[in-house]
């Protein structure tokens, strides 16, 4: 019998198969792993993601819970003026100018032990001095209707639906109250209320604080309900209708 024709023994078949075999294992092996690897990276980025957006959330809630507190500090420090000067509210920049006071920017500071914070820590206006502003509706005389007057706190009957102060827009500066008195129909009231207030200052939603010294924060269909409901005293204590 001639050598090409002698077979392999069958120990030695079966060693080449089984190296074969653990070869290819170890080939697929590798893809797997790379695969698996670029899996992982995946993962880690998209966690990464939401860990930042979570973040950046929880950031926010800490900064709206400081205007929050800021607001409600405010609210303090007006009642104990108001005690102070016979339930009359904190004036506004009109009033200072005739001599009637001071803006309530000045005058509440004492009422706060000086610790009264007017910006908001979420307001991207980083130039102005305060965030806020007064509702003129409680003010004297606002836009000069000398028959309106509500500054004096007892005339608000329902304080805790009214309106006090609210969070002043990016583009609503030199002012240190609102101008609400000036419109003249409802659509005209939302459309100035969105302009002048930060209706979504933390995300998606704004602190609005009240007459009775409570603090809420509204969104804007919230907002936008309480504006042209009837007979609402969201913004005018006493509306006609």
């Amino acid at each position: 019998m001639s050598p090409s024709n002698i077979s392999s023994p069958p120990s030695e078949v079966a060693e080449d198969a089984a190296t074969h075999t653990v070869d290819n294992a170890s080939s697929m092996r590798a893809g797997f792993t790379l695969i698996e690897l670029l899996v992982t990276l995946v993962i880690i980025m998209v966690l990464a993601s939401l860990t930042f957006v979570i973040m950046g959330r929880m950031n926010e809630g800490v900064r709206s819970t400081q205007c929050m507190n800021q607001l409600r500090t405010i609210g303090m420090a007006a009642r104990a003026y108001a005690n102070n000067n016979e339930g009359v509210l904190p004036f506004t920049q009109h009033q200072a100018r005739s001599r009637m006071g001071q803006s309530w920017v000045a005058s509440l500071q004492p009422y706060a032990d000086g610790t009264v914070t007017f910006r908001c820590p979420s307001d991207p206006k980083k130039d102005r001095l305060y965030s806020y502003a007064i509702n003129d509706y409680l003010t004297p005389n606002p836009a000069g209707a000398k028959d309106l007057d509500f500054s004096i706190s007892a005339r608000i009957s329902m304080p805790m639906s009214t309106l006090l102060f609210g969070e002043c827009a990016e583009t609503y500066t030199g002012s240190d109250h609102f101008h609400f008195s000036k419109a003249k129909s409802a659509a005209a009231l939302k459309s100035m209320f969105q302009s002048s207030v930060a209706t979504q200052r933390h995300a998606n939603v704004a602190n609005y604080l009240f007459a009775d010294g409570h603090v809420e924060a509204l969104n804007w269909n919230d907002v936008s309900r309480r504006l042209t409901e009837s007979g609402s005293r969201f913004v005018h204590p006493e509306p006609e209708n």
